[in-house]
């Protein structure tokens, strides 16, 4: 019973961790260097003043160009995806790219 407690605890503890970081995500935006979509997501380069990086969200219609503003949720290493048959060697997954 106390290790059951222990493990809702911790869950407990994990979970509001992970929310409150969520709320409080670094907001990113930039221009769009490239863009392609696979398998219902939209994979944008973006760079950012000082800064280049690979941002994955819900596919949306986006050009080069456009402007972006994304707010980080999960970095992934060397992420793979199958659809595009490409590895990332680091991804930002986002919720959603809004374009301003």
């Amino acid at each position: 019973m106390i290790a059951k407690l222990v493990k809702l605890v911790a869950v407990a503890t994990l979970a509001l961790g992970i929310s409150s970081a969520w709320a409080q995500g670094v907001t990113h935006e930039g221009t769009v260097v490239d863009t392609m979509n696979g398998g219902g997501y939209t994979y944008v380069q973006i760079k950012e003043s000082d800064k280049t990086f690979w941002a994955a969200g819900p596919q949306i219609e986006v050009s080069k160009g456009d402007t972006v503003v994304v707010q980080e949720q999960m970095w992934m290493n060397d992420f793979t995806s199958k659809t595009l048959n490409r590895t990332f060697d680091e991804l930002l997954f986002v919720g959603r790219i809004d374009k301003k």
